[in-house]
Order: C-alpha cells, then sequence, then structure tokens
C-alpha cells in the first residue's frame, strides 16, 4: 500500500520475461487487456533498468533495432539501419510508428531522492535523432529508437500504450527507466525503489 495527501493506492506487480518469443505471443496483451477492457486499475506503469537517472519514457517507438540477445540467447534481427516490426499472434504487431505515454509527469517529477526524474523525448527515427515536443512531430516516421531504446523495455512500453489506446482506455500508462546498477549494490537498490514509490505516491493526486 502507498499513500499520499489522504489517498490511498495498492500496488500489484508481475515479472516479465525478457525474451522475444512471449512478447510476440502477445503476453503483455493478455495480462492488461482486461485492465484496459474494464478500466479497473488507475494507473498502469512498466519499469526496467539502465539509465543514468531515472527516464519517463515519453514517445516509446514500434520496432526493434538492438542486436542484443534477449534473456533465451535469440537475436531478433533488427537493427539501428534496419528497425523491425515485432509480431502479435503471427501476425505484424499493429499501430503507429510512435505513441505517446499518459503519466502524470509534474507530480512524480517532484518525488525527491538522488536521483533526477527526466521526461525524456529523445527518439531516433531513419531520418535522425531529436526530441520532439508532440507526437504530431512523428507523424510519418519510422521508428528506430523510442524514449526507451530499440529493445524489450522500449516494446513493453509500446505495447501497453497501443493497446490502451485500441481499446479506448483512459489509465494513465506509461515507462519508468531506473539507474542501472552494475552488480549487488542492497543500499543503491534501495534507493532507486525509495524513489519509485515517491513518484508512484506523488502520482496519486493526479488520478
Amino acid at each position: 500500500m502507498i499513500s499520499f495527501k489522504g489517498v490511498q493506492a495498492e500496488i500489484n506487480t508481475v515479472m516479465i520475461p525478457v525474451r522475444y518469443e512471449d512478447f510476440d505471443q502477445g503476453l503483455i496483451e493478455e495480462i492488461l487487456a482486461p485492465y484496459y477492457a474494464l478500466n479497473s486499475v488507475d494507473m498502469v506503469v512498466t519499469v526496467s533498468m539502465g539509465r543514468k537517472d531515472f527516464d519517463l519514457e515519453r514517445f516509446p517507438g514500434k520496432r526493434r533495432s538492438v542486436t542484443a540477445p534477449d534473456n533465451a540467447n535469440i537475436v531478433y534481427g533488427g537493427t539501428q539501419t534496419a528497425p523491425k516490426i515485432s509480431s502479435l499472434n503471427g501476425r505484424p504487431l499493429p499501430g503507429d510508428e510512435f505513441v505517446q505515454f499518459s503519466l502524470p509527469v509534474t507530480q512524480m517529477q517532484q518525488a525527491k531522492g538522488p536521483y533526477k526524474i527526466i521526461d525524456n523525448h529523445k527518439v531516433t527515427t531513419l531520418e535522425k535523432t531529436f526530441e520532439p515536443k508532440t507526437l504530431e512531430e512523428l507523424k510519418n516516421a519510422v521508428a528506430v529508437n523510442g524514449g526507451g531504446g530499440g529493445y524489450l523495455s522500449n516494446e513493453i512500453s509500446y505495447r501497453s500504450i497501443r493497446l490502451r489506446n485500441e481499446l479506448n482506455s483512459d489509465i494513465p500508462t506509461g515507462h519508468i527507466h531506473t539507474p542501472r546498477i552494475a552488480q549487488f549494490e542492497p543500499e543503491v537498490e534501495a534507493k532507486i525503489v525509495a524513489q519509485i514509490k515517491a513518484m508512484l505516491e506523488h502520482s496519486l493526486t493526479a488520478i
């Protein structure tokens, strides 16, 4: 449970395997569809690790563009010059090249802690790398890297938001990239978790 200014919320979590096959088989959609269809939760937040500070990923991209293997040691084959669209139950993943998150950024950035909380607009298209202010600026662009990059950490955010939009849900949805840790560092990890909790607590005033 978390609470802030008299508002309480319960947090439920699920661990998602970092495997291309699970994503392609629709695991994210299977988990989240009931919540979006019924608008039965107040916010959906996906989380992964790998930045210097906290990044709130404004514009997730559709395509895979990294040569890194997944946890099953499978390489999908997308590159920075030839990004690939993933699958959804045997068909190409539908949706626009970029989507926009809907987390309460202003409130979340008020959370105190040792790390900055960045509203990350940076994306890469086949034409350029830049920081668009609006989704309209990405119209007709081909995604290479979304705000979360070109790997599954970006894709879980893209799939969540795409599904939300498809089901006409108004549940705030988005991705938090956390600061990285190089090894087992319990004190650093505790600070990261505490600041995430504070970010979620502050968001209660906006949902």
